[in-house]
C-alpha cells in the first residue's frame, strides 16, 4: 500500500496537485507569464521575420535557424542586419546564436569587434550570444586570435562558453594554454569539470601527478 509521496507515480503526484487551487493557480499564473513572453518576444522580431521571408527563409522562431544549415546560409545577410539593431539582449543573443549555428565563418572580424566592443555587465545575454557565436565560427585561420580572446579577462565569464573548443585537442600547446587558463578565476570551475582536471589543485598542483592524463 502507497503510504509516501515517494512511492507515488509523476501521474499521482500530479493528479494530487490538482486538487490544490493554490497549486492550479501557481501553475495557471506561470503559463500566463510563459504566454506573455512568447507573444512578446514573437512581436519584436516581426521585422527579421519579414526579412527572412524576403529570402525564402521561413521559421517560427529565431532559435531554429540552424537546424538546416545550407538552407539557412541565405538567412545570414539578414541576421547580419538586425545584429546591428539593439532589439533586447535575449533577442539579439538569439541572433548570434543562429550566426554561430549557419557558420558565418565570414563575418568573423564583425563578430569579433561587437563581442569586444559589448559590455558583459550591460548586456550580458547578448556577450555570451557572441560567445557562442565565435565558438561555432572559429576556424584553424582564426584560431590564435580566439585564444587572444580566451586569455583576456576583460570578457568575463562569457569566455566559459567558449573554454571548451579547447578541450579535446592533444597539442602540446594547446594543453598548456588550458593549464594556464585553469589559473584564470572565471575559468576554473568550467575546465576543473574535465577529466583530466579532476583532482588538480589551484596553482598549478596535481594531488598526484603520476594520474595526469591527455586528452
Amino acid at each position: 500500500m502507497k503510504n509516501s509521496r515517494k512511492d507515488m507515480t509523476s501521474l499521482e503526484h500530479t493528479k494530487l496537485l490538482e486538487q490544490n487551487p493554490e497549486w492550479v493557480a501557481m501553475m495557471a499564473e506561470k503559463q500566463r507569464k510563459r504566454q506573455e513572453i512568447e507573444t512578446y518576444y514573437l512581436k519584436l522580431a516581426e521585422p527579421i521575420f519579414k526579412d527572412l521571408e524576403s529570402v525564402g527563409v521561413f521559421v517560427k522562431s529565431i532559435g531554429n535557424l540552424g537546424a538546416e544549415e545550407e538552407s539557412h546560409k541565405k538567412a545570414v545577410p539578414v541576421l547580419m542586419k538586425h545584429l546591428f539593431i539593439y532589439y533586447d539582449d535575449w533577442l539579439n543573443s538569439g541572433i548570434a546564436r543562429a550566426l554561430g549555428r549557419i557558420k558565418a565563418t565570414e563575418h568573423w572580424d564583425i563578430l569579433v569587434d561587437m563581442f569586444c566592443k559589448t559590455d558583459r555587465s550591460i548586456h550580458p545575454e547578448f556577450k555570451d550570444g557572441l560567445a557562442c557565436a565565435l565558438f561555432d565560427t572559429v576556424t584553424k585561420k582564426t584560431l590564435p586570435e580566439y585564444i587572444s580572446l580566451l586569455r583576456d579577462k576583460r570578457h568575463g565569464e562569457s569566455r566559459i562558453l567558449m573554454v571548451g573548443k579547447l578541450r579535446r585537442s592533444k597539442q602540446p600547446e594547446i594543453i598548456a594554454l588550458v593549464d594556464e587558463l585553469f589559473e584564470d578565476p572565471d575559468l576554473r570551475t568550467e575546465i576543473g569539470s574535465w577529466k583530466r582536471f579532476k583532482g588538480r589543485k589551484i596553482c598549478g598542483c596535481l594531488s598526484n601527478e603520476n594520474t595526469r592524463q591527455s586528452y
